[in-house]
């Protein structure tokens, strides 16, 4: 569930090229997690598993 703090952004990078190279997406579609401004996870790729996406947005919050 998304609480009222969290964000989710679709970017297009053949729009946004400059905030794609910031980032370094080299392909599509990739998932990138922040917390605090901070990349914390990131899944490239056409074919994310689901472990694979709920790692990324799980593993921040784990001790």
């Amino acid at each position: 569930m998304i609480g009222p703090k969290e964000k989710i952004f679709r970017v297009n990078i053949a729009i946004e090229q400059e905030l794609a190279d910031s980032y370094e997406i080299q392909g599509t579609p990739t998932l990138i997690m922040f917390l605090h401004g901070r990349e914390v996870g990131r899944v490239e790729g056409p074919h994310p598993t689901v472990s694979s996406v709920l790692k990324v947005i799980t593993q921040p919050f784990e001790s």
